[in-house]
């Protein structure tokens, strides 16, 4: 018999972190990991524009990223699913070090050598994320995993807080190469914590669900297209995943002419209130890892949205009270909780909706929604700066959070058991690995 959600014993964040040796490894691998993404992240555009110039070059950078995340996101989800996921992320991770081993011999005559290394590290990100996340419900319990997620999240946007201004300090005081060292150490660190992030041997693989090699013979992509059209809660989450990331499409390039031209600030306020984000994201990890093992992942995901749509309304039309840079770094470090919220939200519907044979295809095309939404977003806000009031522009781009809000309420499935498939398990025992 498959317990409830309230029969499964439920624990807060930090009682997780103590009490599940496996996950707390799981946490530490992200934020080594993604400190030393954040570093690299920053330098790597800084150096382009430093050497060439040209802001075309170093747009492409961020291209050469976004190409290999739609393709890599749809061929290399069945690997998931075929693979043991802490495996899999240990080996990946391993070799993103590896990856990053050309930068040493990038100059001014190689530019080249950035934007593959950028495609590269992307196309591995692409299979990184949803291993991750489809790991995380075999390391917790089923009540555990809202805050399990939740908590992920936090430790994402602690690193993101860590790294971000490590990446400009240190690119000035010691060069790229030193940061290229740097982010080798923590792709090596973070693959050997992933090493000890094991699968627990009683873990029971659903009966109901046909093995991962089985699946695979039939056609491994489309089998995971069907699983989402079969149920309510994975279309919504797909819908709300590409819609929302048409917002932030618009908001990447939206954003920079509201400071400029509501606020009349200069570039230092763009990166100040981009930078504080972060701390809403610590924040709001916190928040949401305290209340997520009492809510639903449908109450989170339309809570999320909602406050995430009513937060920029609140940020787009107060610039008729005030300009002052306080209150808007105010908004930015707040909006971090909602955002949480939505992230933790569908990610938890994603994996309680999803049969464990699929669920990396499943979260993998997730990514690709997302990827293909932002590329909507972004060309859309440049026809609409043309065209239309950036006011009018900016309150769209809020009105699709609140319309997302919308689909979940209509979409998600109802507060169920929160993991179909899920067992309560016995964690790190003695000897056991991936």
């Amino acid at each position: 018999m498959t317990p409830s959600a309230d029969s499964v014993p439920r624990a807060g964040a930090w009682a997780l972190i103590r009490g599940r040796p496996a996950y707390r490894r799981l946490c530490g691998a992200v934020a080594v990991s993604e400190t030393g993404d954040w570093l690299l992240f920053i330098a790597l555009p800084l150096y382009v524009l430093q050497v060439s110039g040209s802001a075309l070059d170093t747009s492409t950078v961020f291209l050469a990223e976004l190409i290999p995340a739609v393709v890599v996101g749809i061929v290399c989800g069945p690997l998931i699913d075929r693979w043991a996921p802490g495996r899999l992320l240990a080996w990946v991770t391993a070799a993103q070090a590896i990856l990053l081993l050309p930068l040493m011999w990038v100059g001014p005559d190689a530019l080249w050598i950035v934007y593959v290394v950028a495609g590269l590290q992307a196309a591995a990100t692409s299979l990184t994320m949803p291993a991750l996340q489809a790991l995380v419900p075999g390391l917790v319990a089923a009540g555990e995993l809202p805050g399990a997620n939740a908590t992920v999240e936090m430790a994402s946007n602690a690193a993101r807080l860590i790294g971000s201004p490590l990446g400009g300090a240190l690119f000035a005081a010691l060069g790229l190469k030193a940061l290229v060292v740097g982010d080798m150490i923590s792709f090596v660190a973070s693959a050997a914590l992933l090493a000890g992030c094991a699968r627990p041997a009683d873990a029971p693989r659903p009966t109901d669900s046909p093995r991962p090699t089985d699946v695979g013979r039939r056609g491994a992509i489309a089998e995971g297209w069907r699983a989402i059209r079969r149920a309510p809660t994975l279309v919504a989450v797909l819908t709300v995943s590409f819609l929302a990331a048409i917002a932030q499409g618009l908001f990447l390039v939206l954003f920079v002419l509201f400071v400029l031209r509501l606020l009349h600030a200069g570039d230092e306020v763009v990166g100040l209130l981009r930078g504080v984000q972060a701390i809403g994201g610590v924040v709001g990890g916190l928040v949401v890892g305290a209340w997520a093992i009492r809510l639903s992942p449908r109450a989170l995901a339309v809570s999320g949205l909602a406050g995430f749509g009513l937060l920029s309304l609140l940020t787009w039309n107060s610039p008729a009270l005030t300009t002052a840079t306080w209150w808007y770094v105010a908004l930015f470090i707040a909006v971090g909780i909602p955002a949480t919220a939505l992230a933790t939200g569908l990610l938890t519907g994603t994996q309680a909706a999803s049969p464990p044979s699929v669920r990396g295809r499943v979260l993998s095309l997730l990514q690709v929604a997302q990827a293909l939404g932002q590329g909507v977003g972004i060309l859309a806000a440049g026809l609409l700066a043309g065209r239309v009031s950036l006011g009018l522009a900016l309150n769209f781009q809020a009105s699709c959070y609140l319309a997302c809000a919308g689909v979940a309420v209509i979409g998600f499935a109802r507060p169920r058991p929160l993991l179909k498939y899920a067992q309560p398990v016995r964690l790190d025992r003695p000897g056991e690995r991936a």
